[in-house]
């Protein structure tokens, strides 16, 4: 069974809306990215220490209310670095990657169908035809797009992106996976060798961001490639 929606909002769908749905819809939107950008200016970002002091407290639930609020984080502009090295911290190099590459692809998930739901009527009235446009561009381009912007963009900005211009979430969720588990990695191999120094952990560290490195190169070429073929007379539309 297909997990894609039966029908997608275009333009003049989104545009036949009542006009007070769209905006409350779009407010919510803004008031969560607000609320994460009020926190980010007016707090300090908890050190790995605090972490662990909060998920001691809650004993042998800690590990699942750990997870929990790693997929929130992950789903707000809130940096999801801090709980990526606290879970290697935490639980070790393995479990810790485990539950980094679930809890920010989780949490990217979210994040996207938040936008998709909450902020597309409102483009498509702000911006319509431009969307559009866009949409056409990226169409059997969804995963190499993502793959290739994972390792630059921050997790909230690609998810938010990728729901608003209907990036299909197979496609989406698949260049999430592979191209966010390296990064993952690397920070709970870190987190790991902070607590317990090994040569291990650290050789995990250098050979995760190799393998980003590698796989945005591979990605940005075959990116290029495949624009290359389209632009050739003859070539796709």
């Amino acid at each position: 069974m297909s997990t894609e929606p039966a029908r997608v909002p275009g333009p003049e769908e989104a545009g036949s809306r009542p006009a007070w749905v769209t905006v409350l819809k779009a407010v919510a939107l803004l008031l969560l990215v607000a609320t994460a950008v009020w926190y980010l200016i007016g707090h300090d970002v908890p050190t790995v220490e605090q972490i662990r002091g909060f998920v001691e407290d809650f004993g042998a639930w800690g590990p699942l209310v750990f997870a929990a609020a790693f997929v929130l984080v992950a789903a707000t502009p809130v940096p999801v670095t801090v709980m990526a090295v606290s879970g290697g911290f935490l639980f070790g190099m393995a479990q810790g990657s485990v539950v980094g590459v679930v809890a920010t692809t989780a949490g990217a998930w979210l994040g996207y169908w938040l936008a998709r739901f909450l902020g597309r009527d409102a483009l498509y009235r702000l911006a319509g035809q431009r969307v559009g446009a866009v949409e056409r561009r990226l169409d059997g381009k969804g995963f190499l797009t993502v793959l290739v912007l994972r390792p630059v963009l921050p997790n909230w900005t690609l998810s938010y992106g990728a729901g608003l211009v209907r990036i299909p979430q197979r496609e989406y969720l698949g260049a999430t996976l592979l191209g966010g588990m390296p990064g993952q990695v690397s920070f709970a191999a870190l987190g790991a060798f902070t607590s317990r120094p090994s040569w291990p952990a650290l050789a995990a560290v250098a050979a995760s961001w190799a393998v980003v490195v590698v796989v945005g190169v591979l990605a940005w070429r075959r990116s290029r490639h495949e624009a290359a073929r389209t632009a050739e007379p003859g070539g796709a539309a």
